[in-house]
């Protein structure tokens, strides 16, 4: 989050692509003030089978920052709209961050509760996990890796890739892999992500 300038915002594409598809995702994000930021996420499958597409409105909260303690703390609630007949799925997530290594490893943690209605059964419950991890390997180049379940399998990734920064700390793309083992998706695809920071306008 953007510490002297309230109104940056964020922007960012990604395109992920398995054997039977693709899927398209924007997300734009923007500092409401210091320590809150409000994502939202469009997206949009090729085909059912395909990946996932990110969707959904959610607002973080800082409340202890890394610069100040040497940890991080910080919360997220989030929503996203009905697939396939299901209710609107919502999360509560709390994030812990915690640098390494004169602050050249970072080691993220996340974990929480979702909630979907679903028609017959009513709202189902699911724990959720990710453990995530960035090494910054040049100034121009990181290396990130991260891992998320939950409780009802719905969902298991495994993503590793590498950030480029082509201007740093203003445009980065992102490029990796992952493999999907859960109860709708499954199989390894490819993710590349383009970021903006710090825009104003």
């Amino acid at each position: 989050m953007a510490a002297d300038d309230d109104e940056a915002w964020e922007l960012s594409s990604t395109l992920v692509v398995n054997r039977r598809g693709q899927a398209l995702s924007v997300q734009m994000e923007r500092d409401l003030s210091s320590t809150q930021r409000l994502e939202i996420e469009l997206g949009k499958a090729t085909r059912p089978d395909a990946p996932e597409p990110e969707q959904g409105l959610r607002l973080r909260s800082l409340w202890v920052s890394p610069q100040d303690l040497g940890w991080g703390l910080a919360t997220k609630l989030g929503v996203e709209p009905s697939l396939d007949g299901h209710g609107a799925r919502q999360q509560a997530l709390a994030v812990v961050s915690l640098p390494l290594a004169q602050e050249r490893l970072w080691l993220h943690a996340n974990a929480g509760w979702q909630w979907q209605r679903t028609s017959g059964v009513g709202t189902q419950r699911a724990q959720v996990s990710t453990l995530a991890a960035h090494w910054v390997w040049t100034p121009q180049r990181w290396a990130y890796v991260e891992g998320t379940r939950t409780s009802d399998g719905r969902d298991r990734l495994l993503h590793l890739g590498v950030r480029h920064w082509l201007q740093h700390h203003k445009l980065a793309l992102d490029t990796g892999w992952g493999r999907q083992n859960g109860n709708e998706h499954r199989g390894d695809f490819v993710a590349i992500n383009l970021s903006w920071f710090d825009l104003n306008f």
